[in-house]
């Protein structure tokens, strides 16, 4: 994992702290971009309603890691690394 600085951390938080007020048990959540996700989504009729997040490329891994360790979220089979969007199935 990447090493952050405080600012970074900060932003990072932030992010977190706002995602954390959607997320579900049953929720699954990702990084992907947007456009993309909604074509595979189409592709695959998902049952569950998306809500997308931004964030920087370089914390999608830490914050989609946060969530997967610490929150026992599922990750989404359709993650990508370093993605400009973090997404929330539920």
């Amino acid at each position: 994992m990447a090493v952050f600085n405080i600012q970074q951390i900060k932003e990072i938080n932030d992010s977190i702290e706002e995602i954390a007020k959607v997320i579900k048990p049953k929720c699954e959540i990702g990084a992907h971009d947007k456009i993309s996700l909604s074509v595979l989504l189409k592709t695959q009729k998902p049952a569950k309603k998306v809500t997308h997040f931004k964030c920087k490329r370089e914390y999608s891994d830490a914050i989609v890691t946060h969530f997967v360790k610490e929150k026992e979220v599922v990750k989404n089979r359709f993650h990508k690394n370093n993605q400009s969007n973090i997404f929330v199935l539920k």
